[in-house]
């Protein structure tokens, strides 16, 4: 029966990940294991015989690394250079938090319990939840399923430490967050019909001048509805639709009166409004403004959807492919929107070979360059090259002709495709050493000292932010984003709706996964 594994890889490969996605789906309490439930299966079934090991194909797990991380960083890219002068503080904060639970990991484990480093440093991406973190190790090392154990000790221990701390953040209600004190964005944005009561000009109506309020439609008193384009002056009589969060939109209809009786939209027989899929490659990396919509169609952007979150569009929102946006404009024009925007949902999950080759050759070659430390080796490596240069290009976008980012979809699908991959062959290669390790008294000190490991790391960021004067939601986020686990960002957003939840996520992805490769191949070094 084993030997049926080893002589069968790929069959073996697709058998793990497709019992590991149905593990993935089990939920234990709060939180379900995801793609990890794949590591852990092929762990199962590599500790059957040390022969499977052996027998997986070469090259399989280093490829679906590559574009695991290579999309990571397309994603995440955008988020992090444009949060990185404001929340610069909290980033070197977390800096120092890694190094210091890095030194912990190190020398409790080396100098109290004699542990070599391949297990510590494995350990340490396990408690980081961190796959790039793992190939560094496995690379650095030179038995590649040492790491792997301490990885697969560290990772559950981290999931559910990590959620006792978020648990504990979000019970404390009296949080202070003197530099964090509002969203920068509405959790879910609402349209209403507006009549209005007084004499008021547009840019001095609460939230429109900070874009956190905008019109969609308008009909003058005794007029016809319009596309509200260029408001100035509204007078008693006249009816505006807004669009914007909850609080914001409540707000601004207070200062222009109150709630019409009817609403403007309901009627879309001279101005229609639907979302149009964003598929013409030439529009992909421009602004809203840059869309030329109202020059061109006498229309506005109201939201674009990218993903699962809706956003409020303003002229500086850059847009990428696969975004859903939402157009308010004249009847008669809406083929020819719906004509300049693609929405070609054909075109969803096309990827550019040649944008998409050419950023990971990049992402390869500024791998390669190493720097020795007398018995360390530091290198951006395969887990940290590609990541580095997804980065550089989901910021830049587009370079003249050649698009950079993917569009949602695909990007989420190849993202999935190489972690999965990754996951099947390491548990596949590392299950048998697992087996002799990790059920031992060995095992159980690589435990403890992991669990203090990762007990100093959250408590130090938390501590951290909160001395920065981040807000309890900021906060969540930036500890799911420092762990790096969504299923930890997805149980922060079920305690509390806040933008700043998901910020902080993206603000500190990337960076710690970085942080951590550096550490990673440092501990190795013990």
């Amino acid at each position: 029966m084993w030997q049926f594994f080893a002589d069968n890889p790929w069959v073996t490969v697709f058998a793990v990940i497709t019992l590991g996605a149905l593990l993935g789906m089990v939920r234990f309490g709060p939180v379900r294991l995801g793609a990890a439930g794949v590591l852990f299966v092929g762990l199962l079934v590599g500790a059957l015989d040390e022969d499977i090991a052996a027998a997986v194909p070469a090259g399989v797990s280093a490829l679906g690394l590559a574009l695991y991380v290579y999309t990571v960083g397309l994603e995440s890219g955008p988020a992090f250079f444009r949060e990185l002068r404001g929340q610069l503080p909290v980033m070197a904060g977390a800096v120092v938090a890694l190094a210091v639970t890095a030194v912990v990991v190190g020398f409790v484990g080396h100098a109290w319990f004699g542990i070599s480093g391949p297990f510590l440093a494995g350990g340490y991406a396990g408690i980081g939840t961190t796959t790039p973190g793992l190939a560094a190790a496995q690379d650095a090392s030179a038995d590649p399923t040492q790491p792997a154990v301490g990885y697969a000790i560290g990772y559950p221990l981290a999931v559910v430490i990590t959620i006792l701390f978020i648990s504990a953040v979000a019970a404390r209600r009296t949080w202070t967050a003197r530099r964090d004190p509002d969203s920068a964005l509405p959790s879910t944005l609402i349209t209403r019909t507006v009549e209005v009561t007084r004499e008021t000009r547009w840019p001095d109506v609460p939230g429109a001048s900070a874009h956190r309020v905008l019109a969609s439609e308008y009909r003058p008193h005794g007029g016809s509805t319009r596309v509200a384009r260029e408001l100035d002056r509204l007078s008693p009589g006249d009816q505006v639709v807004l669009v914007g969060g909850e609080d914001d939109v409540r707000a601004a209809t207070e200062a222009l009166g109150a709630l019409a009786p009817h609403h403007l939209l309901d009627d879309r027989s001279t101005v229609d409004y639907r979302r149009i899929l964003l598929t013409n490659p030439d529009l992909a990396g421009h602004t809203v403004a840059e869309l030329g919509l109202g020059e061109k169609y006498g229309a506005v952007v109201s939201r674009v959807r990218r993903g699962d979150f809706d956003m409020l569009a303003h002229d500086d929102l850059l847009l990428q492919l696969d975004d859903r946006v939402r157009v308010v404009m004249p009847r008669e024009r809406t083929g020819e929107v719906t004509t300049y925007l693609g929405d070609t949902e054909a075109k969803v999950s096309e990827v550019s070979a040649v944008s998409l080759g050419l950023g990971l050759t990049l992402g390869f070659l500024i791998g390669i360059p190493s720097l020795t430390l007398g018995s360390t080796t530091l290198a951006l490596g395969m887990g940290a090259g590609p990541l580095v240069m997804g980065m550089i290009l989901g910021w830049r976008r587009r370079t003249g002709p050649l698009v950079w980012t993917l569009p949602t979809r695909a990007n989420l699908t190849l993202r999935q495709i190489g972690l999965l991959l990754f996951l099947a062959v390491v548990g596949l290669t590392s299950g048998y050493s697992f087996r002799e390790n990790a059920f031992s008294l060995f095992g159980l000190k690589l435990v403890a000292v992991l669990a203090i490991g990762a007990v100093v790391s959250y408590t130090l960021l938390v501590l951290i932010t909160k001395g920065l004067g981040q807000s309890r939601e900021r906060t969540m986020g930036l500890l799911s984003g420092y762990v790096g686990n969504p299923a930890i960002v997805a149980y922060a957003n079920s305690r509390a709706s806040d933008s700043r939840i998901n910020n902080g996520y993206s603000t500190l992805f990337a960076l710690a996964i970085l942080v951590k490769i550096v550490c990673i191949q440092l501990i190795v070094g013990l």
